[in-house]
């Protein structure tokens, strides 16, 4: 009987798991298949869930129609800066919360944590009115340093707890040998933190490459688009250019896949590793 009903919770398992991978794998398929389809089957009433008619119309047009490639530029540049300076600045605060003692510490560290409670979406009226005062609006850098007021205190947070995970005794021993306190963050600390400093950069990346509300409101010049932005220029009214929307979303999906397939086990390294101290 117990045989019985544990095949029976395995085979409700497995039919779980199927279900929930159809779920989350037909849009990205869909949206892979619509990007070859010629224009004839784009604009169907009727949706092509599978053919063989398949064409490259869609990418051609994109290319040479629509400044695509200056997209993707301006999202890579976004997107690998904020990435530098949000997982700089948030491992340097990140042990200083964890490693130093100093007063204020304390309220600095649920500063930022209140900081990342806060919700971004609040905060789109106050950073428009600064950065318009400051004629600050069209210019790439100034969103990245928008960016990083959401990415900073995540890393923030999610890097002291791995830090504090990490024996002090392995830095006092460097010490004792002579490094400095510089020298001990470089040569021991930061190796041993590496998966969740990937973790952090993988997270500042994504927010950046994805974030479409500040850069469609704050780059206003077609030629400083990023994808996300520009990819509703593609849009007339009621009109929607679905081949190439489906061959932009998968080119701009494309990198994205790519670094999580090959960072995987770093991201389940550096998420696990952190959360037994945080």
């Amino acid at each position: 009987m117990q045989r019985v009903q544990h095949v029976g919770f395995r085979a409700f398992g497995w039919l779980l798991l199927a279900i929930v991978l159809v779920v989350a794998l037909f849009p990205p398929y869909f949206m892979t298949i619509t990007a070859f389809h010629p224009p004839s089957l784009s604009f169907s009433r009727t949706p092509t869930l599978f053919s063989t008619d398949l064409s490259l119309r869609a990418f051609a047009e994109l290319f040479d129609k629509y400044p695509y490639l200056q997209w993707m530029a301006n999202t890579a540049l976004v997107s690998v800066c904020s990435t530098i300076f949000s997982v700089t600045v948030a491992t340097l605060a990140a042990y200083s919360l964890s490693r130093l003692r100093y007063r204020g510490r304390s309220t600095l560290s649920s500063a930022v944590f209140f900081v990342y409670l806060f919700p971004s979406t609040l905060l789109f009226i106050p950073m428009f009115i600064v950065l318009n005062s400051l004629h600050m609006l069209n210019w790439l850098p100034a969103l990245i340093a928008v960016y990083l007021t959401f990415s900073v205190p995540f890393s923030v947070w999610l890097l002291k707890a791995y830090f504090l995970s990490i024996p002090r005794e392995l830095e006092d021993a460097a010490q004792v040998d002579g490094a400095t306190r510089w020298q001990s963050l470089a040569l021991v600390v930061l190796p041993l933190a590496a998966p969740g400093i990937a973790v952090a950069c993988i997270y500042a990346f994504t927010l950046a490459w994805n974030e479409y509300l500040y850069a469609f409101t704050l780059l206003g010049d077609q030629e400083k688009f990023t994808l996300a932005t520009g990819l509703t220029k593609l849009i007339f009214g009621d009109v929607f250019l679905w081949g190439m929307i489906m061959a932009g979303g998968v080119m701009m999906s494309a990198p994205l896949l790519i670094l999580y397939f090959v960072a995987q086990r770093y991201i389940v390294a550096g998420l696990s590793a952190g959360a037994i101290k945080g």
